[in-house]
């Protein structure tokens, strides 16, 4: 029997992709052309990585085919960020789509031989509008959002914290 999917975003759920764009500054279109030419020096992508990430796949991994579903404009760029923050090892499959996630959500588990109703399927992402469309489209994939904020990066430390054990207390 298979094990179930979990589709995973990317960007602000496994890739802190707003300091990203802090290291590549007000000037950021222009770098990303100078860094995908190989005008500058890339950053270490894994250091983007939440803290969490690499602990997180590795267990979910042990149950689940995770397959990275994520939108991106400039797909050249996210296949780069994503091959060298080092988390294709743990993926079955990646997606980089420019439609609506649901969509490729339900295209790959009809290839894959998974029938639409079959449950234990996951999906995790950071913006409202992406689990709106998957639980309106796709009804038996349990949605779940993850919001990561700035301030958690300084409550939690690299230890094994889940993203739930962190929260954010206002000043």
């Amino acid at each position: 029997m298979k094990k179930p999917v979990l589709f995973l975003d990317f960007d602000r759920t496994l890739f802190d992709t707003d300091r990203f764009y802090e290291w590549l500054g007000d000037e950021y279109s222009l770098r990303i052309l100078a860094l995908m030419a190989g005008e500058i020096t890339p950053p270490d992508f894994a250091s983007y990585l939440y803290p969490d990430t690499i602990d997180f796949l590795h267990e979910v991994k042990k149950s689940y085919r995770l397959v990275l579903l994520t939108y991106a404009i400039n797909v050249a760029l996210q296949h780069r960020k994503i091959a060298d923050s080092g988390i294709s090892q743990f993926m079955d499959d990646i997606i980089v789509t420019q439609r609506e996630k649901w969509i490729d959500a339900k295209e790959y588990l009809a290839r894959s031989g998974d029938p639409r109703s079959a449950s234990g399927h996951v999906f995790i992402d950071d913006a409202p509008e992406n689990i709106a469309g998957m639980m309106r489209e796709n009804p038996s994939i349990r949605s779940i959002r993850i919001d990561r904020l700035p301030l958690e990066r300084e409550k939690c430390s690299p230890s094994r914290f889940s993203p739930r054990a962190c929260r954010h207390e206002p000043p």
